[in-house]
């Protein structure tokens, strides 16, 4: 009993300390720190009650009347950052523009400080300005990558035209065109054998339900891997791995077999024309840096835009006025006859502002980061650690009442003035700074054309009638719940 006591009034002077210190060094505001597990029970706690880590940290940023507070994850100091002020101070200090590297981001790029997401420094900088001048050589945002996309769409209008009259679930119908996109893309072809596809499409979803923004269980306790291997996800993460590794390997050893100097027609060629004969493995180009940048181009980009394009179906099925005014905008630009063009989108201002407004809402990725500060710096006149880790919550900009009004209501309407898509200033999407996406062209390009060419065929309506849930399951990245439409081919 008097061990137990003993205990108590320990952890109670920690924590007494620990914000004593905080409210001398005048770091952000933030809840009480418990020894070991810091705020984990209370962020946990406020997650499950209020639908996620972005609405927590908004409930504490309402709670402490601050758009920076301060969080301890276990012993991590993790700096959370919200409003659009205080973000785009990070999105544009160079300070901000480096990454953590801890147990869980070691085990999320294999152990690797290779790619383009995870990494940071000049062979950083080196890696991402090449990959976004062998995207442009390759047609990125371009005619040919339109047409890419195109024949993705025309066969999803043929599997959605089979199921016709049918209740079916749009996902697994779009996720297969996403994914044969970015494949495409890095490899030069399509994935054609379905089981292949399939497994491939598996393997990612369960890697995206495998991992947590925040670092997860391991970054807080990385020793909890040793003595828990199956309990704290570490078994099921470097299976994981393992599988993705093996899969891409295979298609990086084919390419290798079969290179030809001069012949390069896809980003793995383009990689391995300068490994060979450019700057060479000295400037960072080695087989470890191939794989990590098609890791990194899957992850970002197959997860995002699928799921953003079924939460657009989602909301032409509960906002069935809305789809009927998209469908009469569409019909006036689209012939029946013909599929959509990237040309046509200055032409679709409410197409735009319908898709725009759906991002709004169901930003598939609410916080992004993690950042990392480089150096002891000032936020909103909180001082800010050098290797304070930082975390940048979307969410409480597009849901601001100060930037849009009645921001929970789906109005693609604000967007318009005089017919014409007025963007506001205020929605961030694809990041900002040296880290903003350098997929960006690619996923608003395919978003459009997949989005516009299915709704301009199809009426989507409620599944035996029965309206679906708008509420996002949470997440690494947010997601609808699974629903069903009763699908109906268009005649006009």
């Amino acid at each position: 009993m008097i061990n137990l006591l003993y205990v108590i009034i320990t952890c109670l002077i920690a924590v007494i300390i620990v914000n004593y210190r905080r409210q001398l060094s005048n770091t952000p505001p933030g809840p009480y720190p418990w020894p070991v597990i810091g705020n984990l029970r209370l962020l946990r706690r406020l997650c499950k009650k209020f639908g996620g880590q972005h609405h927590a940290f908004l409930q504490l940023t309402k709670e402490y009347n601050s758009d920076v507070i301060n969080l301890y994850l276990g012993n991590s100091n993790v700096i959370v950052v919200n409003g659009y002020d205080a973000i785009q101070k990070i999105l544009r200090d160079e300070n901000y523009d480096a990454r953590p590297w801890n147990e869980f981001t070691k085990i999320r790029n294999m152990g690797l400080r290779k790619g383009i997401t995870m990494t940071d420094g000049p062979e950083w900088k080196e890696m991402r300005a090449w990959l976004v001048r062998s995207l442009k050589n390759l047609g990125f945002g371009g005619e040919e990558m339109s047409n890419r996309i195109k024949d993705e769409l025309e066969i999803i209008l043929e599997k959605l035209r089979s199921q016709n009259a049918q209740v079916i679930q749009m996902k697994p119908i779009i996720a297969p065109a996403v994914i044969n996109v970015i494949w495409s893309l890095a490899t030069g072809s399509r994935i054609v054998e379905e089981s292949r596809l399939r497994y491939f499409l598996n393997l990612m979803e369960r890697r995206a339900k495998a991992f947590d923004i925040a670092g997860g269980i391991l970054s807080i306790f990385p020793w909890i891997r040793h003595i828990a291997p199956e309990t704290s996800g570490f078994k099921l993460l470097t299976t994981i791995n393992k599988e993705f590794k093996e899969f891409l390997m295979e298609t990086i050893d084919e390419h290798k077999k079969n290179y030809a100097k001069g012949k390069e027609i896809d980003l793995i060629d383009m990689f391995l024309a300068e490994m060979y004969y450019g700057k060479g493995p000295a400037a960072g180009f080695t087989e470890d840096q191939l794989l990590m940048i098609l890791i990194d181009l899957f992850i970002a980009g197959l997860q995002t835009t699928a799921v953003t394009l079924d939460f657009l179906f989602l909301f032409m099925t509960v906002h069935q006025d809305v789809q009927c005014k998209l469908q009469k905008e569409l019909d006036s630009i689209i012939s029946k006859t013909s599929l959509p063009q990237l040309s046509d989108r200055f032409r679709l201002p409410f197409t735009e502002a319908v898709m725009t407004e759906s991002q709004r809402l169901r930003l598939v990725v609410p916080i992004i980061g993690p950042r990392r500060a480089v150096n002891n710096s000032t936020l909103n006149g909180y001082k800010i650690p050098k290797n304070s880790c930082i975390l940048m919550n979307i969410y409480s900009i597009h849901t601001d009442s100060n930037n849009f009004d009645n921001p929970m209501c789906f109005k693609p309407e604000r967007y318009l003035k005089n017919n014409a898509f007025i963007p506001d200033k205020k929605l961030i999407f694809f990041g900002g700074g040296h880290r903003r996406c350098p997929g960006e062209i690619v996923a608003k390009s395919a978003i459009f054309l997949i989005f516009s060419g299915v709704m301009r065929h199809f009426q989507l309506l409620p599944g035996d009638n029965d309206i679906p849930d708008l509420e996002p399951q949470p997440g690494l990245t947010i997601s609808p719940k699974p629903y069903h439409v009763l699908l109906v081919e268009r005649t006009n």
